[in-house]
């Protein structure tokens, strides 16, 4: 599949709402009852939200993969969006450190090469603006991102755990 990568901006955000609420739902498929997933406006007013102001403000990268589609048009099929963060007292990894926010492919072109392709684009912008290292998180039972990411060069670091509170 030819797929082209390109830099994307604030007036991009509207655009990645139906891939955001594929995500939504795939997210509701790996994960079980005790993880409940916001509702679909819900999640993407939240989402669109930090995106913009992330985009703004100039700490974030936006990524966007499209492929040709009938009659000369292209087809957004995924995107990419990365947070810039400054990095904490603990681990020295820099002034600041990537943080894939979302990496998302719609699930006609997943499997394709789209996800890595877009992590390739973002590693090499992440490189020349002088980072030294990055991170994703992901769902625990979303083994393909997982092996992905793993092929990829991303290991376990931190590991995040969560607990509903019990009345």
């Amino acid at each position: 599949m030819d797929v082209e990568i390109t830099a994307g901006a604030v007036d991009d955000v509207a655009g990645l709402e139906p891939l955001w609420l594929a995500m939504l739902d795939h997210h509701r498929e790996v994960t079980d009852e005790r993880w409940p997933v916001r509702g679909p406006g819900e999640s993407w007013a939240l989402c669109s939200e930090q995106y913009r102001t992330w985009l703004g403000e100039g700490s974030a990268l936006l990524f966007l993969a499209h492929r040709a589609a009938p009659a000369g048009t292209r087809e957004l099929i995924g995107y990419l969006l990365c947070q810039l963060l400054p990095s904490g007292p603990t681990f020295d990894l820099g002034p600041s450190h990537g943080e894939v926010h979302s990496l998302v492919v719609s699930d006609r072109a997943r499997g394709g090469g789209t996800g890595s392709t877009l992590l390739q684009a973002c590693k090499r912008e992440l490189r020349a603006r002088g980072v030294t290292h990055w991170s994703i998180g992901v769902v625990e039972a979303n083994r393909d991102a997982i092996r992905l990411y793993e092929r990829l060069g991303f290991a376990p670091w931190i590991r995040h755990m969560l607990a509903p509170l019990d009345e």
